[in-house]
């Protein structure tokens, strides 16, 4: 596998991937139907290629290389990642980076795609004179908690929240 800077050729597949890695990061907590959270998740994908733009974000895609085909070597995306290179964090007004979302194909999750972004997120971070890198993930998504945790991330706030209904 190997790590390289997204374009807007890849929107095809960040969009179709964006819908994919929902299940997974829905708490528990929300009553919603999945099919009304998809149809959000549509509508705010709808325009994150233009928001990745206007915020100067990086796209960062990790793909499998496939065989050549017609003399041409071609790879198979298995997963994205974007990065907020520079934003600042609410309370303190420290610079940091902030990982906006990361999904990887489901039949490639545990074998280094999700790694891979991560250090790609740190060496960008690392080469820009940024300090910090974050990011939000559901707590009951076990799976990709531990990897954060397994990559250095720590807790740092909890997000509560009450059903009222």
């Amino acid at each position: 596998m190997r790590v390289r800077k997204g374009n807007v050729r890849d929107w095809p597949f960040i969009y179709a991937l964006g819908k994919v890695g929902i299940p997974d990061s829905i708490s528990p907590w929300r009553k919603q139907p999945m099919n009304v959270t998809l149809k959000y998740r549509e509508e705010f994908l709808r325009g994150f290629w233009t928001w990745i733009q206007q915020s100067e974000s990086e796209v960062f895609i990790v793909e499998e290389p496939r065989s050549e085909e017609d003399g041409e070597k071609r790879a198979q995306p298995v997963g994205y990642l974007v990065l907020q290179g520079s934003s600042r964090e609410e309370l303190t007004g420290l610079t940091q980076g902030w990982i906006m979302d990361i999904v990887i194909l489901p039949e490639w999750r545990g074998k280094g795609a999700g790694q891979m972004l991560l250090e790609a997120a740190e060496d960008y971070c690392r080469k820009h004179g940024v300090a910090y890198l974050g990011l939000a993930v559901s707590s009951h998504n076990v799976k990709a908690v531990r990897l954060y945790e397994k990559f250095g991330f720590a807790e740092e706030r909890k997000l509560l929240v009450k059903c009222l209904e």
